[in-house]
């Protein structure tokens, strides 16, 4: 018979889990930092994603792995934690390796107590570089296929016009096209926009990206992408693609 009031006895229960294992075999960095901002314990994961031995981050302050704009947001939200701020757990980060690469991390933050006393930050850090690029390519085809619909729509309004003046004489086309480029400069000028600017809207209709751009106006690709956030404010647009389609609604672009 079995004695049901007596104390409960499992030989073969689990032991207890090897928590500094698992911690040291998870893929994703895991790290502690002092007050300061200094590794006080960084995971072997630190050799696959940046490079570095723990051994070589500890006591290293975690902007000295960052770049600059990326050091700003990690001070910011280190600055918060601190401070009792716990609100936001997650930012991303852009993080430089062992060799000059970078790499795009996510990383989940929470404040470190020994007992009820704040002694740091602790984080996970996740490699997110993948799923970047795939995201990047996903935003870009679908701008690209964004600028195909908007071109099939402004190519079927330019064919309407162009028959309705078909059968008129040739002095009439051409005045059409002076009095469209008149309306068109008078509409770029109100707006702030330069000849150049409306260069640009030009070739984005055709689809060209930012590089190509840069070719065919001679510039670099960092003077189109400042362009192009002027044009964004101008038009009131946040994608290439209602740059375009608002720059067609207006007029903007030259379709002579």
């Amino acid at each position: 018979m079995i004695n049901i009031s007596a104390p409960f006895s499992a030989p073969n229960a689990l032991a207890e889990p090897d928590y500094r294992g698992l911690i040291e075999a998870a893929g994703d960095l895991i790290y502690t930092l002092d007050l300061d901002g200094r590794f006080t314990y960084v995971n072997t994961a630190s050799h696959n994603i940046l490079g570095h031995s723990p051994e070589s981050l500890i006591g290293r302050h975690f902007d000295t792995l960052l770049t600059k704009a990326s050091k700003l947001i990690a001070r910011g939200h280190f600055s918060r934690g601190i401070a009792g701020d716990n609100r936001y757990p997650f930012f991303e980060v852009e993080a430089i390796t062992s060799t000059g690469t970078s790499r795009f991390l996510e990383i989940r933050a929470a404040s470190l107590y020994k007992g009820a006393q704040l002694i740091g930050r602790q984080g996970i850090a996740r490699d997110i570089g993948e799923l970047k690029t795939l995201q990047a390519s996903l935003s870009e085809r679908s701008q690209r296929i964004s600028l195909l619909e908007n071109q099939a729509r402004i190519a079927m309004t330019l064919y309407t016009r162009l028959t309705t003046f078909a059968l008129e004489s040739e002095a009439d086309v051409q005045a059409l096209e002076q009095s469209q480029k008149a309306l068109q400069h008078a509409e770029a000028e109100r707006l702030g926009l330069s000849e150049s600017d409306l260069e640009i809207v030009a070739l984005l209709a055709k689809g060209l990206s930012n590089r190509e751009i840069a070719s065919a106006i001679f510039r670099s690709e960092n003077t189109v992408k400042d362009r192009l956030k002027k044009l964004m404010q101008c038009l009131g647009a946040r994608r290439r693609a209602e740059v375009v389609a608002t720059a067609a609604r207006l007029g903007l672009i030259n379709h002579s």
